[in-house]
């Protein structure tokens, strides 16, 4: 499962990061491998961590973070991040370095913080560093 979530991982950020996009085909494709993987494997669901990135979700969408980046945490936290306090502050740092890293990235490229940032990597990133 790890290593699904490492090529997932490594395409959605790769398409965020050309097109500044991702679509619900791909979003329903992960969600149905990784649906499938846990039943095989017998892996828990995090129901808890999902509802409570979905209860973030509106404030996330009042500071600008695209749709397709929060439909991408929604999928993520249900099929890695256990609800727990040391798993949801893992996260937070994780998710705050690689984004600062983004954003920094993206003054030098674009000069200006007028573009958009994608937040796949990061997203992808944390839940990477969550589930090793």
């Amino acid at each position: 499962m790890f290593f699904a979530l490492l090529v997932y991982s490594a395409y959605i950020s790769f398409v965020d990061l050309k097109i500044h996009r991702i679509t619900n085909r791909s979003l329903l494709f992960g969600a149905i491998t990784f649906a499938c993987l846990a039943l095989i494997q017998g892996e828990p669901l995090h129901w808890r961590s999902a509802l409570v990135t979905l209860t973030i979700a509106p404030i996330a969408l009042t500071a600008k973070v695209g749709g397709g980046d929060i439909k991408l945490a929604i999928l993520l936290s249900l099929f890695f991040l256990p609800s727990t306090l040391l798993f949801l502050t893992q996260f937070a740092i994780a998710f705050a370095a690689i984004s600062s890293a983004l954003v920094i990235w993206s003054i030098v490229k674009e000069k200006s913080l007028k573009s958009s940032i994608a937040l796949a990597p990061a997203i992808c990133g944390a839940v990477i560093w969550c589930a090793r």
